[in-house]
Order: C-alpha cells, then sequence, then structure tokens
C-alpha cells in the first residue's frame, strides 16, 4: 500500500512538473508566429486607429508582426463570436468595446455569447468619454441650469443622442433618471450628426461620446468624475454638481475562452508599457481618448459592474434590440 501511494505522489509530482515546464517553455517562446487583433469596425474609426497604435507597438515588444483586420458587422458582435469560438492560442484576439462586450448581451440575450465566460479580458485599454452638448438657442449654460429649466418645463426639453441603445442614449437617460427630469429623446445616426440640429437651436441638448467636431458645440459637461486635460475649461459631471452620473465608450482586448495566463499577461504588460509611453498619450489626446490600463482583473470588474448599471437604465427604459 505505503509503494502504491509513493508511486501515486511521484506520478502526481511528476505531472505537475510537466505542467509548469509547459507553460514556462510556452511563456519563453510566444508568439511565434504573427497576432491577429480583430477590430468590430470599420477602417477609419476611433477604434480602428487605436488599434493599429497599439500593433504597431506590441509589433515592437513582441518581435512578431501585429497586425489588425477589421471584423465589421453586428456592431461588433462578428468580431467577438469569431474570437470567442477561437483557439486559446494568442494569436487571435479582438479590441471591442462596451456595446458587444456589455450592451448587446443585455438587448438582445440570443447574441450567441456569454462576456463573462466566452472571452480572457486581457487588459482595459481605454475609454471615450461621453459629453453633453448645449444647443444654440437653449437658454440653459451648464447641467445645473438644464436641469432647472427642464424641471420648470416638464417634457419640453428634447434631448439628442446617437441612436436607440448607444451609450450616448443611455447615458442620456442615466442623468434624466438620477436628476429626476423627463424629455423627449430625439434619435441620430451619430454624435456628428447631430450637429446641424444643436448649432441650428432645433434641439435642446445632446448627449454622445466626444470627438474633436462636437467642440463646435458648447460643452456642458463631460460625463467623469474628474476634469479632463484634453477639454480645458470643460466640468466633469462631479463638479457639475451631479457625481455618479458618468458614461463612456470603453474598449478592451480580448482573448478567447481560457487563453492561458501566461500569454495574457504577456499582452497585458505590452499593452500596459503602451498606454504609458509618450505616443499613446499624443494620439489619444487628438482622438479624445483616455488611457486606462490596468490588470485583467480590472476589465473583467468593468464587465460585471457596467452590466448591473446598464441593466437598470434599459429594463427601466423598456429599450430592446431593433427599437427606433
Amino acid at each position: 500500500m505505503k509503494a502504491v501511494q509513493r508511486l501515486r505522489t511521484c506520478v502526481l509530482m511528476a505531472l505537475m512538473f510537466c505542467v509548469v515546464a509547459d507553460r514556462s517553455s510556452r511563456a519563453e517562446t510566444w508568439p511565434t508566429r504573427p497576432i491577429t487583433i480583430l477590430v468590430g469596425a470599420g477602417p477609419g474609426g476611433s477604434m480602428d486607429t487605436i488599434a493599429r497604435v497599439l500593433a504597431e507597438y506590441a509589433t515592437k515588444q513582441l518581435g512578431q508582426p501585429v497586425v489588425v483586420e477589421n471584423r465589421a458587422g453586428g456592431g461588433g458582435v462578428v468580431a467577438a463570436v469569431a474570437v470567442a469560438r477561437g483557439p486559446p492560442d494568442g494569436y487571435t484576439i479582438a479590441l471591442q468595446a462596451v456595446g458587444p462586450m456589455v450592451l448587446r448581451p443585455i438587448m438582445d440575450p440570443a447574441v450567441g455569447y456569454n462576456p463573462a465566460k466566452d472571452f480572457s479580458p486581457i487588459v482595459l485599454v481605454g475609454d471615450t468619454p461621453n459629453v453633453i452638448l448645449g444647443g444654440a438657442k437653449f437658454p440653459a449654460h451648464t447641467v445645473r441650469e438644464t436641469v432647472d429649466w427642464a424641471k420648470k418645463n416638464p417634457g419640453r426639453l428634447n434631448i439628442g443622442h446617437p441612436g436607440p441603445g448607444t451609450m450616448g442614449h443611455l447615458a442620456a437617460l442615466l442623468l434624466a433618471s438620477n436628476s429626476g427630469i423627463a424629455g423627449t429623446y430625439i434619435a441620430y445616426r451619430s454624435g456628428g450628426a447631430m450637429l446641424p440640429d444643436l448649432l441650428g437651436g432645433q434641439i435642446d441638448i445632446a448627449v454622445a461620446a466626444y470627438t474633436p467636431q462636437l467642440k463646435a458645440a458648447p460643452l456642458l459637461a463631460v460625463m467623469t468624475a474628474e476634469p479632463l486635460a484634453f477639454l480645458p475649461g470643460v466640468p466633469s459631471m462631479r463638479e457639475a454638481g451631479y457625481p455618479g452620473v458618468y458614461a463612456s465608450t470603453w474598449f478592451g482586448l480580448f482573448g478567447p475562452p481560457n487563453l492561458p495566463r501566461d500569454i495574457v499577461e504577456k499582452l497585458n504588460t505590452a499593452v500596459n508599457d503602451f498606454l504609458r509611453g509618450e505616443e499613446a498619450q499624443k494620439h489619444f489626446a487628438i482622438l479624445g481618448f483616455r488611457s486606462l490600463g490596468g490588470s485583467p482583473e480590472v476589465l473583467a470588474k468593468k464587465i460585471a459592474d457596467d452590466k448591473i448599471l446598464w441593466s437598470k437604465v434599459i429594463k427601466d427604459a423598456d429599450i430592446k434590440l431593433g427599437d427606433k
């Protein structure tokens, strides 16, 4: 009996050694061929630009070409499904936004993947904060004045947003819920498409992810806890008197499920080094993008927290996929 136990112990120790040795070997050799970053949007947008700048840096750091492949479709769902069903070898990963990773699965349970189970979070790259914009003919010039006007004129506030179920729409709903106001929500194709009506005074305020072109309209606030360096003079929501009313379109790097931890850590380290560099800060400031970074657990927590927050907003507003 003792001999059998000793044999079992030896076998277990040998297996553990093999596992450790295999992980060590993989960490030292990976990558041995090009890595593809899938982007769930077409070329030329902010997510595509971020992915390409990141890929250029990662190529130097990892010693293998890192290429960007645009896999648009379904608002990022096509790219998400491709990664969720891919092999966990670290050679196909995705830069994804909050939409397909949090919002779409809430509105469409049949989307085909579970963000908490079907991906390996790698790193929270950064975000584009939402901003509250004032219309040219609207008498209020701050968030507080806007709320006061809306309460004195119930139901008359016109609020533009870049489409049902977008972060801009949900951020507008969050503002209304937390400040106790009501309004008429007007959907546009994009944040830029709202500008003519804002500048022409056809809508009172609008909420959208920040882009430099939106600076043509008055910026009442940025929906962050602290003011941002690339928006000097624009108050944060905490400064505006509405702490907790925060919203941004974030981007994270994901791999397939069960991606080995050593590969996750190697990618995480490379991206965090990139985010701390001057090159990233320079590019991101132009785009109006805020670098974040952190451990894989930070990204996983972001998904979990956002699911709780936006599930309530979506449920309260009864938003369903296909709403107009």
